[in-house]
């Protein structure tokens, strides 16, 4: 049977990926591409797009790279409404008729760099997904219960049109770094992330809840 599967910011970060990943596996994706601005947003777009099977929670955000003192209220204040207040939203809108069912899966896209600190200066990013790290550990031990599986990754160095697009990935110093810093020597593919979530997401990963798992080619070892 078919799985109604939402992918949020389907255009950033690992979404295009996993939207093909999913939709390959003969799932009803639903795709939304505008950030949520509030909890009604998200109530409104679940009632009239779901209810879910899966969900993956794909939440993009600017990276600023600067010392913590030049983060000002405007930079937290974005972190904040676009990778932690929205992840609240769908986990209270998505998860009560998951609950129900006695069945259903959150997946979240978080990053490495909430496992092993940036070389930039990136506290306020590193700190707003490691909110989301914590979330997906909390509520995956309270939806365990349930038979709802909530769980992440935590991606770095992922071909991706958001972190590493294909300007970056050209420049020349960017892959001397790759090899100097990440173990496997090279950059992931969008696809291979988007197969963990498939996986995280799939009946075969039934006995797995609260987990994240590092996909970053070694760089968090």
């Amino acid at each position: 049977m078919s799985r109604r599967v939402l992918i949020t910011d389907a255009d950033e970060f690992v979404g295009p990926a996993a939207v093909e990943r999913f939709r390959a596996g003969g799932d009803d994706v639903v795709v939304r591409t505008e950030p949520f601005g509030s909890r009604s947003d998200v109530e409104g777009f679940v009632a009239e797009h779901g209810p879910f099977d899966v969900v993956v929670a794909n939440l993009e955000a600017s990276i600023t790279v600067a010392s913590i003192v030049d983060h000002d209220d405007a930079v937290t204040d974005d972190l904040d409404a676009r990778l932690v207040r929205p992840l609240y939203w769908l986990f209270s809108t998505c998860l009560p008729p998951m609950v129900e069912r006695s069945e259903g899966a959150v997946v979240v896209p978080a990053s490495a760099t909430a496992i092993r600190s940036s070389s930039h200066p990136i506290a306020g990013y590193e700190a707003a997904r490691a909110h989301q790290l914590q979330l997906v550990r909390s509520v995956g031990k309270e939806m365990a219960r349930h038979g709802v599986r909530v769980n992440g990754i935590a991606p770095n160095f992922i071909e991706n049109p958001s972190y590493f697009p294909p300007d970056t990935v050209a420049d020349p110093d960017f892959q001397a770094s790759l090899r100097t810093n990440v173990p496997a020597q090279r950059l992931g593919r969008g696809a291979e992330a988007a197969s963990v979530l498939w996986w995280l997401a799939s009946p075969e990963a039934s006995y797995v809840f609260g987990t994240i798992v590092p996909t970053d080619g070694g760089w968090t070892l």
